[in-house]
């Protein structure tokens, strides 16, 4: 019996949506409703959209928008790797497991790359790399940048960076999920 009244109840709840929505009298949902909203913090996958560079109070030198990009963030850990300027990474010619001394070179200054843990307070972004590509610096000194959030950019900015003695270096991210 009690099954009865159920399956006749859902039975007319369902019928009598299914008549406000023919006659209009649901309201729609509007799809800005039904999006997850904007995360203010750093953790997800990003992608590089702008790398620029300038001495102290200068205008900024935007540079070539990195062909490839992945920055990842966890909740305590990061990694990135780059492929800077326009274009794909120049292939070994030969063996690939014996590549010349000017194609390790190459391959080397083809891509940027870290991984370590990284802390959020406030505005400041402390990334403390565990591995680097270049092993001067996994050093144990941290990086700090100065961060500013809008919407699913992220706008990283540090002073005189070893990679980039002083002067300073701002890298725009944008979410990708």
């Amino acid at each position: 019996m009690l099954r009865r009244v159920s399956l006749v109840l859902g039975i007319a709840f369902s019928a009598a949506g299914a008549s406000a929505q023919e006659k209009g009298l649901a309201k729609p949902v509007a799809p800005e409703a039904t999006r997850a909203p904007v995360r203010a913090d750093v953790r997800g996958v990003w992608k590089v959209t702008e790398l620029a560079s300038r001495a102290p109070g200068a205008e900024w030198e935007v540079r070539t928008t990195p062909y490839l990009s992945q920055y990842i963030f966890t909740g305590k850990h990061y990694s990135y790797m780059y492929v800077p300027g326009a274009g794909p990474r120049k292939r070994i010619a030969g063996d690939p497991n014996r590549p010349t001394d000017a194609e390790k070179v190459e391959a080397y200054n083809s891509f940027v790359a870290a991984s370590g843990t990284y802390e959020l307070s406030g505005q400041i972004l402390t990334l403390a790399a565990i591995v680097h590509k270049n092993p001067n610096e996994m050093d144990g000194k941290p990086l700090t940048y100065r961060t500013e959030f809008d919407g699913n950019t992220l706008r990283m900015t540090i002073a005189n960076p070893p990679f980039l003695p002083g002067r300073e270096s701002r890298t725009v991210l944008t979410r990708v999920e």
